[in-house]
């Protein structure tokens, strides 16, 4: 069983209690369960999450079994930033590379990157996923979002020659994170009295 079919199988299930009475014990107990999972998460006081992954595998099961880790915290995480500062600061962002808001390739792209921002699992999906999320919420066909969003991309000032699709997004989402940081860390305006 792999490891993502035993989180479904384990999900809802009662919680494992190991009594270890020697230092050997609790090491015995902890390589059998790696062994057993290939993975081992503790959550500390503070309720953040350490894993321990066996890498005594082959490279490509500890990338995927650490990958499975990434993919199913980032869907547990979402943005703290309220939505009309996402979607500002998207706009600004596509507005900052001269993208043009009156084209169907750019409400696409804003659509994808409001998302990638504010639900983070987002940010991991390929580039067929990216386009479905625009395809879905403009009622457009797959390819037709394609070519509007590559058109986009062309009329627009972002230098993405070499860059694949995924990347671009990814880079545009990480300058609006940026630009929300930047407004996290400016103390709030005061009201005139």
């Amino acid at each position: 069983m792999d490891f993502k079919h035993y989180q479904s199988f384990r999900r809802g299930s009662e919680t494992g209690i190991y009594i270890i009475c020697s230092d050997r014990g609790l090491l015995d107990k902890l390589n059998d369960m790696l062994r057993f999972k290939g993975v081992i998460g503790v959550a500390d006081a503070e309720g953040k999450y350490h894993y321990f992954v066996d890498g005594r595998k082959t490279f490509a099961k500890l990338a995927s079994e650490v990958d499975d880790i990434v993919m199913s915290n980032a869907a547990n995480l979402e943005c703290e930033a309220p939505e009309y500062l996402v979607v500002d600061s998207v706009r600004a962002v596509l507005v900052f590379y001269d993208f043009d808001m009156a084209l169907i390739g750019t409400t696409a792209m804003f659509e994808i990157l409001r998302r990638m921002v504010i639900y983070r699992d987002v940010y991991y999906h390929g580039v067929r996923q990216l386009y479905s999320i625009a395809a879905d919420r403009l009622k457009l066909s797959y390819e037709q979002t394609e070519r509007d969003i590559r058109y986009a991309v062309k009329k627009s000032s972002l230098d993405n020659s070499g860059m694949k699709t995924t990347e671009m997004f990814r880079l545009l989402a990480d300058e609006v994170n940026y630009r929300l940081e930047d407004l996290k860390r400016q103390p709030l305006e005061r009201l005139p009295s």
